[in-house]
């Protein structure tokens, strides 16, 4: 068949991109079930050309798969809009990454501050002040071990940041990190307990059998195990000067968003390669019962269809787990590998270099996070996974407090911010995840 071109696949239903996507996958088991140690690296003459535009076809065939599913549900979407639009006040409704449009939680940490009635009192009264504002997940921000002051004749504190009456206005050049990602591959929710239990089933013997008239019936074995995934607490905290504070009007802001990004970033970490070690979580990586795969990087340097026939075959390890696979994880420096990788003619196998098309590898969405380990020998730089594989869970929403009674803080006028979060990732079918490792 001819390769597909954005003006075929511009118009297709949801029914027609599964259907294509699905004839194409088969076109490729066929060619590596031809080929010499059933891997396309392995494809010669036709095969191997019809090898790189079936991926060429997924890609893009994945992209009007996210179309599809964006516009379901747009008719709600677009009167929710519309009625905010019609309202004198309030806040338009966000988009979160899964489910509907749901009413706007968004404040800074500045308005959760300034709304609490335990601060109002707080202020109106004198004296210490010691209060917790709930700060919503939904409100993350985007774009300190030193007190943030504004005096450094002050012992431990760090006068970098001048106030606005002696610096450019509106002038700040945040240092950069990675944006957390990786929770919203899997299933999310919520949480009231202190560890999350559930059964796990085993079946040792379906049972099932042809019986002829009058014979004994077989008889299947099922049995079912308790497992547990513990709730987890990650937390950070940060001092800085009340006269920072005032001087600085954004600073409030600034703060809560900056340790909010910590907590989930470092969250991220643990989703992937928490060692499962009270009080860490158990991440993808360490959890046993995974589908394993290996790919040289030497042979890949000169061959880059390696690596796509590794990746691949952990797509299949997650297929014969009965489970859809939904994405791969993996670190920028890798997914330059797959980016750059060239077959026989000196063609980039993903597409030409002015494709603006989202980063994705045999029809899948490649979530590019730096929290991955990097391809090196032995290292763990990809995984493939299920989304039903498994599920973060949240003990309650992320939490922003602040005092100025913590230890000697309160005679210096220091006020001390911290935010936490409590987190369970039950890794229901670990079989759900395929982890390929890079050799040397």
């Amino acid at each position: 068949m001819p390769e597909l071109t954005t003006e075929d696949v511009k118009a297709w239903s949801l029914s027609r991109v599964l259907i294509e996507m699905k004839t194409r996958l088969e076109d490729v088991q066929a060619i590596k079930d031809r080929s010499d140690d059933k891997a396309l690296a392995n494809a010669e003459g036709e095969d191997a050309d019809k090898a790189g535009i079936l991926l060429r076809d997924l890609n893009m065939i994945g992209v009007r798969h996210d179309e599809v599913q964006a516009l379901a549900g747009a008719d709600e979407k677009t009167a929710k809009l519309t009625d905010w639009l019609e309202k004198p006040v309030g806040d338009p409704p966000v988009q979160p990454v899964n489910g509907d449009p749901v009413a706007p939680t968004f404040k800074l940490a500045a308005q959760h501050l300034a709304a609490d009635d335990g601060y109002k009192a707080a202020g109106e009264k004198g004296g210490n002040r010691n209060f917790t504002v709930e700060v919503p997940t939904s409100s993350l921000m985007s774009p300190l071990a030193k007190v943030l002051g504004t005096d450094d004749a002050l012992a431990g504190v760090d006068d970098e940041f001048p106030p606005q009456s002696i610096r450019l206005p509106g002038v700040s050049v945040p240092v950069l990190f990675q944006q957390n990602n990786i929770a919203d591959m899997f299933l999310r929710g919520t949480t009231t307990q202190n560890a999350v239990l559930f059964m796990r089933e085993t079946v040792t013997s379906e049972g099932a059998v042809e019986v002829l008239e009058g014979g004994a019936k077989a008889e299947a074995d099922i049995s079912f195990a308790e497992d547990s995934a513990p709730v987890e607490n990650i937390a950070v905290t940060l001092p800085v000067t009340a006269q920072l504070l005032e001087d600085v009007g954004f600073m409030r802001a600034w703060v809560g968003g900056r340790l909010r990004l910590f907590v989930l970033n470092r969250e991220d970490s643990q989703l992937i390669s928490g060692d499962g070690v009270a009080p860490n979580i158990e991440g993808v990586l360490t959890v046993a019962g995974v589908g394993t795969q290996s790919y040289s990087i030497a042979a890949a340097v000169t061959d880059a269809t390696v690596a796509f026939d590794a990746l691949y075959a952990g797509v299949t390890d997650v297929r014969q787990a009965f489970l859809p696979p939904s994405g791969i994880a993996m670190a920028a420096g890798t997914w330059e590998r797959f980016r750059l990788g060239k077959d026989g003619n000196n063609q980039y196998l993903m597409g030409p270099v002015n494709d603006e098309a989202a980063p994705r590898i045999w029809g899948l969405p490649v979530t590019v996070n730096e929290g991955m380990p990097a391809e090196a020998a032995a290292n763990e730089p990809i995984f493939v996974a299920a989304r039903e594989a498994a599920m973060v869970l949240r003990r309650n929403t992320l939490t922003l407090a602040v005092t100025d009674s913590h230890a000697s803080e309160f005679t210096s006028n220091v006020l001390r911010f911290r935010a936490e979060l409590r987190t369970a990732f039950p890794i229901f079918r670990p079989a759900g995840i395929s982890v390929i490792t890079s050799a040397a």
